[in-house]
């Protein structure tokens, strides 16, 4: 038989081992759900230049605004070449349907309006309702796109534009957090 202040002890190590396992549940619970977040491992940014005859940009990274990703997560591959004037944009994205990831990729093409040794600037990409424009800033390496609605089809509802920056996908998570 345990003398009463042994007991006390053992209750003692007994809630604190209780209160360990609920932390580290918690713990858990969290780093899951930020995991659903982005469930992927996504891409470091890259940008690169090459020189010469057909200069030719690649930028790789993930589309995200102020406030993080801007819907599904994805990654999107940037290639301009001056010698075409285009710009050719591949997108893969994570879109769940029915709690299964499924992954889908896109490819859009931009005419290049101008370029100059510190920027690309790429016509406007016009849909029926949105107008996407697409930059990229050479001294800086980075890779700007802008959506914002097409003011020419009045069907069209009128949404606050959205302007968009192409970072590594650890970013991406950090954000998440």
């Amino acid at each position: 038989m345990l003398s009463p202040r042994v007991h006390r002890y053992v209750r003692y190590a007994e809630i604190l081992a209780v209160a360990a396992v609920t932390l580290f549940a918690l713990r858990t619970y969290y780093e899951l759900t930020q995991l659903r977040k982005v469930p992927v491992a996504l891409p470091n940014y890259e940008f690169e230049m090459t020189s010469g005859a057909d200069p030719v940009v690649r930028t790789r990274g993930t589309w995200t605004t102020g406030t993080g990703i801007p819907g599904a997560p994805q990654t999107t591959t940037i290639e301009c070449k001056k010698f075409t004037l285009r710009c050719a944009e591949s997108s893969a994205a994570i879109v769940f349907i029915e709690g299964k990831g499924l992954l889908e990729s896109k490819l859009t093409e931009f005419e290049i309006d101008r370029w100059t040794d510190k920027q690309i600037v790429a016509k406007p990409l016009v849909d029926r309702c949105t107008v996407r424009t697409l930059s990229i800033d050479l001294t800086e390496k980075r890779a700007l796109s802008r959506l914002s609605t097409n003011h020419e089809d009045t069907r069209c509802e009128d949404v606050p534009d959205k302007s968009y920056e192409l970072v590594a996908g650890y970013k991406v998570r950090e954000q998440g957090r």
